[in-house]
């Protein structure tokens, strides 16, 4: 019975956090994660608790798939079709990549979204129609957590305490700075270091997004809350996807990743080991349990048990992954990239090479035309 109620605290949680208001940096960076952490909980309580009775818009699954910060043999096509994607969207003349800053540090950027949505027919290479897509692909994940939520209420046979979804008050009307480039002063010829730059600004936006989350519901419970036990279940997935991409990164891109964590003083390298020496271990037994089982343990009775031996537990946990892991890797990658300092076009530049670039295209037409008349 546990796994119905965790599968059932994770939905009404997190749908929760999808419904903050007035929040300007929030639809920005941290909605697009938090969207693929609430279509990895429909799929998985779907498949692992309802048998796969509800019919799932295909799009949940992929997106569920992508908990994974990196796709194994997949990785230059991802980073070709994020490239192409983006050129296709803007053009190749122009700034086209965009990114999110706080102050002069890198919290977020398009590519993210791109990765999270590229291949599902919620991706548009129509700018003017991404918020549209937006709110229809909001509006169909939250007919499926309700009909998730509906189903597992009729499982528990109705045991489950009903309860209206908690208002996480989060306000913040300090918006995030937006930044383009051309990508270009981003990308270089070496497609490996591509690929690991991609994976470097994908990770630094779930670390952004826990970084966003703790600042907003780090409230310190001496027991479990709806607030705290969403929090640690969110920042210990994430936690462990960043840190298990570095470790890929140093196993299967080891050139890029010593060339880049050489560039940042050995940070990277250090950090991994302290994670690995302090939490690896307890954040891969919470992140595992991303699977519901009802033989066996499942999130929300394991941390119940953690919370009767140590009241502080989430407290110090959740508080440890950002300060010691979370926000220094979110330093380490911002002051590597160094966004900032990338010059962006002016409108008047961007107006010239569109108009250059539009003349160049009127002059090839005409000259294939003269080349090939019509008979």
């Amino acid at each position: 019975m546990y796994s119905i109620y965790t599968a059932y605290y994770d939905l009404i949680a997190t749908a929760s956090l999808l419904n903050i208001k007035k929040n300007k940096k929030f639809s920005a960076v941290p909605v697009y994660p938090l969207f693929r952490d609430i279509c990895l909980m429909i799929y998985q309580i779907n498949k692992d608790i309802l048998d796969d009775s509800v019919q799932l818009d295909p799009t949940i699954k992929k997106i569920r798939h992508r908990v994974k910060l990196f796709q194994k043999k997949d990785n230059y096509k991802v980073y070709n079709r994020i490239v192409d994607l983006h050129t296709y969207q803007f053009g190749n003349d122009i700034d086209n990549l965009g990114f999110y800053l706080e102050g002069d540090k890198l919290v977020g950027s398009t590519i993210y979204t791109t990765y999270i949505f590229q291949d599902t027919h919620f991706f548009s290479t129509n700018p003017k129609e991404t918020g549209k897509i937006a709110l229809a692909f909001a509006k169909m994940v939250g007919e499926s957590a309700g009909l998730i939520i509906e189903k597992l209420i009729e499982k528990s046979n109705y045991t489950l305490p009903l309860m209206d979804p908690p208002t996480f008050l989060y306000n913040d009307d300090k918006p995030y700075r937006d930044k383009d480039i051309l990508s270009t002063k981003f990308y270089g010829e070496d497609q490996n270091h591509n690929v690991a730059l991609t994976r470097l600004v994908v990770s630094l936006q779930e670390a952004s997004t826990c970084i966003w989350l703790y600042k907003g519901i780090s409230i310190k419970y001496d027991k479990l809350q709806l607030e705290n036990y969403i929090l640690l279940r969110l920042l210990t997935i994430k936690a462990d996807e960043v840190m298990d991409n570095l470790k890929n990164m140093r196993r299967f891109l080891p050139d890029n990743f010593n060339q880049i964590d050489e560039n940042c003083q050995f940070k990277l390298s250090a950090i991994i080991n302290k994670f690995d020496s302090e939490i690896e271990e307890e954040c891969k037994e919470l992140r595992n349990m991303i699977h519901y089982n009802e033989d066996r343990e499942n999130f929300l009775d394991y941390v119940n048990s953690k919370m009767k031996k140590d009241n502080n537990y989430i407290n110090a946990l959740t508080y440890k992954i950002v300060s010691d892991y979370m926000a220094p890797f979110n330093d380490i990658i911002s002051d590597y990239l160094r966004i900032n300092n990338i010059k962006s076009m002016s409108d008047f530049e961007k107006i010239t090479r569109r108009v250059f670039t539009l003349i160049k295209r009127r002059d090839f037409r005409s000259t294939n035309s003269n080349k090939h008349p019509n008979k």
